[in-house]
């Protein structure tokens, strides 16, 4: 198996792993655009060259594979250099959005630019115009003034859901992400394009102008819109729902799970949320003197047990009922069931 040395850090990996992937492994970041672990390598960003000892050019760590002995820099002042010159070419054309796109604050080519760019442009011609903000689907909008030509999308397509419904149309500084003639972006799985794109060129119709990402909070959870449970996150904002029609839960996102879903979930249960928000009663409730009254959470769980234990005693068991939503995941209802054959 071949040692290498990245930034002064040893390392063994298995054949065939790129540079990386095995940077990854020791929790250091290399900048990336057409760059994805569940898609195949393009290579065509250049933003993840690093600095290989012997070799008289930076290689691009996507895809040079790792080899013994190898000695890796990914922070010279020349992989700086090259990065900050990508990042000004991706920028010549590039509208200055970043107030307006929906994109803003988890945006690779802002975070990048703010850190490795921060350049005054050199570029004094007019910006090539392009098509803003159409639809592409039911839950897709495309900018194409924004894209980087990254080309996740498209390989998204082709290598995951074989739809092929994107291409790269044109050809030179004139080359956009488009439609094929006669295609909508409708498969079953077409908001992951929203998730991979790097930038705010594929945008969610059901999040556009909902809210800014930095005033979301975010939970770890399972989708429970079938079997499979797919691991997901759920955004959402509770002080804020003036500024969102109401709704507390915003958006859901895949949350990688090698043995379940991967780096994707399906439109199905992605947009599957809306029932939370509708008539949920968001308080617990306490009954007393045959009134309900607004309690906290502390207080219910104190009151549960007593009045199971109390129904228990006065009335048996066979008094007590249960009813679960089937909403619940599989563990939510074992627990469930699980608790109350103890009683």
């Amino acid at each position: 198996m071949p040692t290498l040395t990245i930034d002064g850090q040893q390392i063994v990996v298995d054949p065939g792993t790129t540079v990386i992937q095995a940077a990854e492994k020791l929790g250091i970041y290399i900048p990336r655009y057409c760059y994805h672990p569940g898609l195949s390598i393009a290579g065509s960003c250049r933003l993840c060259m690093v600095e290989i000892e012997k070799m008289p050019k930076l290689q691009i760590a996507c895809h040079t594979r790792v080899a013994d002995g190898m000695q890796v820099i990914t922070t010279s002042d020349k992989v700086k250099q090259a990065r900050k010159a990508m990042l000004e070419f991706l920028l010549v054309d590039h509208p200055l959005d970043c107030p307006v796109c929906d994109q803003s604050g988890e945006c690779d080519l802002q975070n990048f630019y703010m850190e490795i760019g921060r350049y005054d442009s050199r570029f004094l011609d007019n910006k090539l115009k392009r098509k803003k903000a159409f639809p592409i689907g039911p839950h897709v909008v495309l900018d194409q003034e924004r894209c980087i030509l990254c080309s996740r999308c498209v390989r998204f397509t082709d290598e995951v859901t074989h739809t092929n419904e994107l291409g790269i149309f044109e050809r030179g500084d004139h080359s956009v992400i488009d439609l094929y003639p006669g295609k909508q972006l409708s498969n079953k799985y077409s908001g992951n394009v929203i998730d991979i794109c790097p930038v705010g060129a594929l945008t969610e119709k059901e999040f556009r102008f909902k809210c800014r990402v930095w005033y979301l909070q975010s939970q770890d959870s399972i989708c429970n819109g079938c079997a499979r449970g797919c691991n997901i996150q759920v955004h959402y904002n509770t002080a804020r729902p003036y500024k969102s029609d109401g709704r507390r839960i915003l958006r859901l996102k895949p949350r990688f799970n090698p043995f379940v879903n991967k780096w994707w979930i399906c439109d199905e249960g992605r947009y599957g949320y809306e029932f939370i928000n509708k008539n949920r009663i968001e308080y617990p409730h306490l009954r007393r003197a045959g009134q309900l009254e607004l309690s906290d959470w502390d207080a219910v769980m104190e009151e549960v047990p007593r009045a199971l234990k109390t129904a228990l005693e006065k009335y048996g068991p066979e008094s007590i009922g249960i009813i679960a939503s089937p909403q619940l995941s599989n563990e939510d209802l074992y627990l469930i069931r699980k608790i109350f054959q103890e009683l």
